[in-house]
């Protein structure tokens, strides 16, 4: 299979907007997500329990400076701000999505927080 990009700006405006009923609708029953540093989590229910705190959710910046394709695999890089406790907050990211029968089978999320001013 392969993945289009157009299919790669669907996830992208949904975890920017926060809808995880279109991610979760997406995710594999074995899917496996590696939030490098952080973390790994396996299977959906464990994805959707992690994932879960961002429904509505909502960036004020999400910005994707490139994505790249290659077969079943996309990769996206990109910025976002969110507002929290501390203010406006920014992180860059560099999100690995793989493919497997149209089921987003593994995320490989690399997130960076701006730790000093542009």
């Amino acid at each position: 299979m392969s993945i289009s990009k157009q299919q790669i700006e669907k996830i992208n405006t949904a975890f920017a907007k926060g809808d995880m009923d279109f991610i979760f609708d997406l995710a594999a029953k074995d899917i496996v997500m590696n939030e490098v540093g952080h973390g790994i989590t396996k299977g959906k229910a464990a994805f959707m329990e992690k994932m879960e705190p961002m429904r509505g959710y909502k960036a004020e910046v999400y910005q994707v400076y490139r994505t790249l394709i290659d077969g079943d695999t996309a990769v996206v890089e990109g910025e976002m701000q969110f507002t929290n406790e501390d203010g406006l907050v920014t992180y860059y990211f560099n999100d690995w999505y793989t493919f497997k029968n149209e089921k987003l089978k593994n995320v490989t999320a690399y997130m960076i927080k701006q730790t000093q001013s542009k």
